[in-house]
């Protein structure tokens, strides 16, 4: 089990994210550099544990989870450690760089999570109890996360959730809110979207889901839920 391998299907890197997030993800040494923890808490404004608390309410012990994109930090541990022996972890990334480096990281620690190269915008192959698409829409143009986010929906399990944590329109109040907002319309141009529609409104079939949002830091952060309904089946 340790030497679980990585299963590709050939994903190719999208032509936005070779434009604009290719130089972190593809570097090995930066990448290095920012799956350390202190350095979350940073770039999360010091966010991150409570951020991935938010998370991990949402999953039980034994389920089966899928996480969509790779994430540093601690945050894709931590989900590991509550799913347990018993469960099961999917990962999904187009990037292999990035699989590669969660395969070094947890393989021996987690072996029964399954590292897989795939575009989140294709159809998965299971159903979930859980899938998690953890500070993701934000780097997504509009196409891109719509699909993306539908696609989340539609993976999901009677009675799955989606969990959505992401960037949220801040209070008015907030005082880093134009700082952020800034720095994202400089070097993330698809951020700014997040504060301009709400993720519900990307679901091609919102009856089949009850909805529940959580706003955290001024509203700087959301938490989004999506849970399948029980009584259509």
């Amino acid at each position: 089990m340790s030497k679980r391998k990585i299963v590709a299907h050939q994903a190719l890197i999208p032509p936005y994210q070779r434009e604009f997030y290719s130089f972190v993800y593809e570097n090995k040494v930066l990448s290095k550099f920012l799956d350390r923890q202190w350095v979350q808490n940073i770039l999360t404004l010091g966010n991150s544990a409570k951020l991935s608390k938010a998370c991990l309410q949402e999953i039980a012990p034994h389920q089966k989870v899928l996480q969509i994109g790779s994430v540093f930090g601690d945050e894709l541990g931590l989900v590991a450690q509550k799913v347990g022996v018993y469960g099961k972890i999917d990962v999904v990334d187009v990037s292999m760089t990035q699989l590669r480096n969660l395969r070094s990281k947890y393989r021996f620690l987690y072996p029964y999570m399954n590292f897989i190269n795939r575009d989140a915008v294709e159809p998965f192959l299971e159903k979930y109890d859980v899938i998690i698409c953890y500070m993701l829409l934000h780097e997504l143009p509009l196409p891109a996360k719509s699909r993306v986010i539908n696609q989340v929906l539609s993976g999901l399990a009677p009675g799955g959730k989606a969990v959505f944590i992401d960037y949220n329109n801040a209070a008015w109040w907030n005082p880093l809110r134009w700082p952020v907002k800034m720095f994202n319309r400089l070097y993330q141009p698809f951020a700014e979207r997040m504060w301009q529609s709400e993720i519900m409104s990307f679901a091609a079939d919102l009856r089949t889901f009850d909805w529940h949002k959580t706003t955290y830091f001024g509203k700087m952060y959301q938490k989004t839920v999506a849970s399948r309904k029980t009584d259509l089946y």
